[in-house]
């Protein structure tokens, strides 16, 4: 325990976690809250925040493991730049999406205008967490979830996840259609049935490219944004600025943080989200799931059409390999189980066959079960089908109770090993849920 003396005001702190901090006398700015006396805030492990002394302030402070606290150049931060533009956006009934580039402070940015809704006294509510593969503060890896704000906080994994709906990857240009229609549901909501006064979108770091420019458009269009905040460092985020001046949604640019803030890598950010899968599942246990009775809604095995012996012969003639199952769907589809190596789609007789390798649902992809609206009740690791009875072994965690509410299965695609380590993107399940769409087999997830 340290107690340290700040002062004159506007002094800044850079405060390194894991550390917990109480005023002891004057008042602290922190993340667009204001702790007087007595109050107290923490910084978790591996996080980074900047404070501005209000006034003479005296601070106890309990630093763990490489916690640090240490006096810094007010000049080279972007706390009051960014404090006076957040303080232009009249949060009581809007909407505010959080765009930006990996790693320039989209999750501060969130933070700062959560708290200052929270001064306000506002429910601040649809806090959502758009990031299913950076750092999932709210929810699991995987997933986009929300939560409603009840104090200060100075990370959103401060926040209790309230709603999440599975994604099926970490990555949003394979699925962004899918991301938008799942978000807009959530805000909507949110502001339906849960009486919030503002909404608060933290989203992902892809910018650049056309589609996700075209995704963060649609996103701002369709959830009502009010304001969009872009993070600008460099050039990342010229064209999306250019294009959300195109739209009615009020557009404040802010500068990204000095570049000696910290910054997570591509392997740091897959060895959190590896953490977070092995935080959420373990311990776990088995569940045997009837999948004729919750059916996997983007593989729909044991609701189609056995073939007769007869057919199933001619089509291993045709297909030239050993068939382990095969069965047909309306519309003129099949999926077959086969001894290929990968993944394929081929047509016998005006029919599409997808052709799944033997064994492919072991190894550990990631699956969710959810609920008759598609909200996630739990994630959970397929570990076994057995074809004959059409059951299936699915590792879930020890604590999940809710086996009564799961309507149905949805596949991920992403693969895991017993460590909870990502193996293997199964780029597959797209090319499934395509054949499906066309054959209008594939249901609508919202």
């Amino acid at each position: 325990m340290e107690i340290q003396s700040i002062g004159p005001p506007n002094e800044f702190l850079s405060i390194d976690g894991p550390a917990s901090v109480r005023v002891i006398d004057g008042r602290l700015y922190v993340l667009g809250a204001e702790y007087g006396p007595g109050s107290s805030f923490t910084v978790m492990r591996g996080r980074r925040i900047i404070a501005k002394s209000l006034s003479e302030c005296k601070i106890e402070a309990v630093l763990g493991p490489e916690g640090k606290i240490e006096t810094v150049n007010g000049a080279n931060e972007v706390i009051d730049i960014w404090d006076k533009a957040l303080s232009t956006i009249r949060l009581r009934n809007s909407t505010v999406v959080v765009m930006g580039a990996m790693d320039v402070g989209k999750t501060t940015v969130t933070t700062i205008l959560v708290n200052k809704g929270v001064k306000e006294g506002l429910k601040v509510g649809g806090v959502i967490d758009g990031d299913p593969g950076g750092q999932n503060d709210i929810g699991p890896p995987t997933t986009i979830s929300a939560s409603i704000a009840t104090g200060f906080i100075t990370h959103l994994t401060q926040l209790r996840n309230l709603r999440s709906i599975f994604v099926k990857t970490t990555s949003i240009e394979h699925v962004w259609d899918y991301v938008l229609n799942s978000m807009t549901k959530m805000v909507n909501e949110l502001w339906r049935n849960y009486n919030v006064d503002a909404v608060v979108i933290n989203t992902d770091g892809w910018i650049s490219e056309e589609n996700a420019i075209k995704f963060k458009l649609e996103l701002a269009r369709r959830t009502g944004a009010n304001h969009a905040v872009v993070i600008k460092r460099g050039d990342e985020s010229t064209d999306l600025i250019k294009e959300l001046m195109k739209i009615a949604v009020n557009v404040i640019t802010i500068p990204s943080p000095p570049p000696n803030a910290r910054v997570r890598d591509r392997d740091d950010r897959k060895i959190r989200r590896e953490m977070g899968y092995s935080k959420y599942l373990m311990p776990s246990r088995e569940l045997n799931v009837n999948l004729r009775e919750k059916p996997i809604v983007n593989l729909p095995l044991f609701n189609g059409l056995r073939y007769d012996n007869y057919i199933t012969r001619l089509i291993r003639r045709s297909l030239n390999m050993a068939i382990h199952y095969i069965e047909q769907w309306r519309g003129g589809a099949a999926v077959a189980i086969g001894n290929v190596k990968e993944f394929q789609i081929r047509n016998i007789g005006g029919v599409n066959i997808a052709i799944l390798p033997m064994n492919w649902e072991r190894g550990g992809l990631l699956v969710a079960l959810e609920d008759r609206d598609n909200y996630l009740l739990s994630l959970g690791v397929l570990r076994k089908i057995y074809y004959n009875t059409g059951k299936a072994v699915i590792s879930v965690p020890k604590t999940f109770i809710n086996e009564g509410l799961v309507d149905h299965i949805r596949l991920g695609m992403i693969r895991v090993n017993d460590n909870y380590e990502e193996v293997e993107k199964v780029l597959y399940i797209n090319r499934i849920e395509s054949l499906l769409s066309s054959q209008n087999i594939l249901e609508s997830s919202n």
